[in-house]
């Protein structure tokens, strides 16, 4: 593998020319304002904003704009969401995430990084549940030049893994960040039997496994996801 192959959560080092005619792929998370950690503390007005969040994501999924979007089922405290989109440039990309009601009205913040869907099933198995976990490079690959043969193996061999998983219709979505690695994530969202399979399949990973990358699980839900491409 070298280091241009696009896995889940290893950075790309260098720039490649960028195509002005195609649709670039970006990632915003979504954060509650501590206000709204306590569902009581909702009021009116904000439940108002929300149904305007949905309908406006419903309208981007029509477009073709969105690519994904959902939420971690936790706490206020600990949840997030997450969308993914489609747009020209950076840009273009911060608009769509500025004229989120949601983050219009004051209710959540956001962090918008660029993306990429390395793979997708829009018809994953049913029955089960939805989990995410999100990966980081551990601090010692910060350097391209940190990372050895063994390393790239590991990548591989978990880029495969999860090639298998999608054939299989057990993953949903896998891709990562386009930044550099102390910044970089990848995220993997995929269906379990509970928690524990959930858990099982995550430290099973063999980036995991390998230590090139830390991991945590999350039970999620997607709210709206495209068509396969």
């Amino acid at each position: 593998m070298d280091a241009q192959t696009p896995e889940p959560g290893k950075p790309t080092p260098g720039k490649s020319t960028p195509d002005a005619t195609k649709q670039k792929e970006f990632i915003y998370v979504q954060r509650l304002v501590p206000r709204l950690y306590d569902g009581q503390k909702w009021t009116q007005q904000d439940n108002a904003a929300s149904d305007r969040h949905f309908i406006r994501f419903q309208e981007a999924m029509k477009s073709g704009q969105l690519i994904l979007a959902g939420r971690t089922k936790e706490p206020g405290d600990k949840m997030f969401g997450i969308a993914i989109v489609k747009a020209s440039d950076e840009a273009a990309a911060r608009a769509f995430v500025k004229a989120d009601p949601l983050i219009s009205a004051g209710l959540m913040n956001a962090d918008l990084h660029p993306f990429g869907v390395a793979l997708e099933n829009g018809n994953p198995e049913a029955g089960k549940e939805t989990f995410i976990y999100v990966l980081k490079p551990v601090p010692r690959l910060n350097e391209d030049k940190k990372w050895t043969k063994e390393d790239n193996a590991a990548v591989d061999r978990h880029f495969s893994r999860l090639q298998e998983a999608t054939k299989s219709r057990q993953l949903i979505l896998a891709g990562r960040t386009k930044e550099p690695a102390d910044k970089t994530f990848g995220i993997v969202i995929f269906r379990a039997s509970d928690e524990a399979d959930a858990r099982k399949f995550m430290e099973n990973d063999p980036a995991v496994v390998a230590k090139v990358m830390t991991a945590d699980l999350h039970p999620f839900s997607v709210q709206l996801q495209r068509k396969s491409p």
